[in-house]
């Protein structure tokens, strides 16, 4: 009968971890699809309305082959990015400098940019039971992202 409390914390220990290995995204999951931004708040819940320009693609992520792609934005921009555990870390960055004639545009870019590459802690992924992937900044950010189609790039 003592031994019933340590079995039943060891039980909820391994459920726990599976459940961790299971939402922490691979390479060719993230590589899988292109990512549509969905949903975005900030640390106090309140929706990140910059992110989103009406009469616009919406915000996509592209991860392809050790590059991770911001499309959709003023400017295309791109890293190499590499996973540890649930941590995105993102270096090498490159981004296009053409002039954003719409100032919606212009928010939206360097709100995205706050959103990856903002902070210096590296943003953290979690792949949700729906196919969605979530990304949370050290700022408390959150963002969601569903899966998209290969035409969502807004090409």
């Amino acid at each position: 009968m003592k031994h019933v409390p340590v079995l039943i914390i060891a039980g909820l220990l391994a459920v726990s971890a599976d459940v961790a290995t299971a939402r922490t995204p691979s390479n060719d999951r993230l590589e899988a699809h292109l990512w549509q931004l969905a949903r975005a708040t900030d640390a106090q819940g309140r929706r990140i309305d910059a992110l989103f320009v009406p009469g616009h693609a919406p915000y996509t992520l592209r991860f392809q082959s050790g590059f991770m792609s911001e499309l959709n934005l003023c400017n295309h921009a791109s890293s190499q990015y590499q996973l540890q555990g649930n941590h995105l870390f993102l270096r090498n960055s490159v981004q296009t400098t053409a002039e954003c004639i719409d100032p919606k545009m212009t928010t939206q870019q360097k709100r995205a940019r706050m959103l990856m590459h903002g902070g210096g802690a590296a943003p953290m992924l979690e792949l949700g039971e729906r196919g969605t992937l979530t990304v949370r900044n050290a700022q408390g950010d959150t963002a969601v992202f569903e899966p998209a189609s290969p035409q969502a790039d807004g090409r």
